[in-house]
């Protein structure tokens, strides 16, 4: 009976501790719920189809046949909503170290790459690849430059301005959004940025002179860029099938065309006419500064359990999927939202192991200077 006892105690415990979980998802922490992700979810997500046709292309022994401007779209019409439910406004990775929160560890990875170009009060920048803003305004906070977003996507310049019009004047004076394709800023004048940035957003595009060669256009002489780049490191061995499933989960998880190398990118900086300062694996630079205490960039993916953030842990991810495929049998959420889901793991769980395996990195920091006239 004392056994029977304990075994209804702790069944009573979980499902209690179930039915609590379930209603946090349902309700608001400061940052998109479940039901604020189901309602939110753009009116293109819902079309069932994106998300087939979206998965179509990603066949690991094929070749990723990848339209960039298409696919980056597609996939943040399908993510958007996800990535602000699970991770908040700041669509990134970042160093961190233990006792670091997980807001702290965000803001100050933000804060670094605008201290690297020494964004000031008055600078006017430019942020490439924005999603819904999260960067951009403790940007501004931080420095009160006055900041322009572009995102290719409808669905995040709408969430970007509703998330700053209830910031103070100073604020919505400073950040400004646009949508377009960044390899293609035809909405922008030649030289008219002091600095520009990209926070983890030009790996949408596989050749990046393209995105590069646009931030030297825009550029003041002079001027200053930085990017935090996801690239394949010198580990990576393209004959090793489980390098090749990694990457392209990865790729597909993440709505990216083929990943490149260090080489690559820091080739494509100098082709476009950049001077390049300094490149190096910030993640790298974190396990030198930070020693034992240093937290891997995928720490926040790999974790099983936290109560703070808990929503990206396997647990939290796990639950995510449950609920997400109830409320679409329901008929709550759109039909596809569970494969929107399933395709987010599976980047998740690539990332990990990329990162446990050191074969790619999320943040490659390269600096680059535009030359004086």
């Amino acid at each position: 009976p004392m056994c029977c006892t304990s075994c209804c105690g702790t069944i009573t415990s979980v499902l209690v501790a179930l039915l609590a979980i379930g209603a946090g998802l349902l309700m608001s922490d400061g940052h998109h719920s479940l039901m604020d992700l189901v309602k939110g979810t753009s009116d293109a997500a819902r079309d069932k189809t994106r998300i087939s046709k979206y998965d179509a292309a990603y066949e690991v022994d094929g070749e990723l046949v990848h339209n960039d401007q298409e696919f980056t779209n597609m996939y943040y019409d399908l993510a958007t909503d996800f990535y602000e439910y699970g991770w908040g406004q700041s669509f990134h990775f970042a160093t961190k170290y233990v006792g670091e929160s997980f807001h702290q560890h965000i803001v100050r990875h933000e804060h670094y790459i605008a201290q690297k170009i020494a964004i000031t009060e008055g600078d006017n920048v430019l942020d490439m690849g924005m999603g819904v803003g999260g960067p951009l305004r403790n940007i501004v906070r931080f420095t009160n430059a006055n900041v322009t977003g572009v995102t290719i996507n409808h669905h995040q310049v709408f969430r970007a301005k509703k998330l700053t019009a209830d910031l103070g004047p100073n604020m919505r004076s400073k950040c400004h959004y646009k949508q377009g394709d960044f390899t293609q800023m035809d909405f922008l004048d030649d030289a008219s940025f002091d600095k520009i940035y990209s926070i983890e957003a030009t790996c949408h595009v596989k050749d990046r002179t393209k995105v590069f060669g646009e931030a030297y256009r825009l550029l003041k002489p002079g001027g200053m860029f930085a990017s935090y780049e996801w690239l394949m490191t010198d580990k990576y061995d393209p004959t090793n099938e489980e390098h090749k499933i990694i990457k392209r989960g990865v790729e597909h998880g993440d709505g990216l065309p083929e990943l490149i190398g260090i080489k690559d990118a820091v080739g494509a900086l100098k082709e476009v006419g950049f001077e390049v300062v300094e490149h190096y694996d910030v993640a790298k630079w974190a396990e030198q500064v930070y020693g034992p205490k240093n937290v891997p960039w995928y720490g926040p993916l790999e974790a099983g359990w936290t109560i703070e953030g808990w929503k990206h842990t396997v647990v939290g991810r796990k639950i995510t999927e449950i609920m997400v495929r109830t409320l679409e049998a329901l008929g709550v959420a759109p039909e596809g939202a569970f494969a929107t889901a399933k395709m987010l793991e599976d980047a998740a769980t690539h990332l990990v192991k990329g990162g446990q395996q050191d074969i790619f990195t999320p943040m490659y920091l390269v600096v680059a200077r535009k030359p004086a006239a």
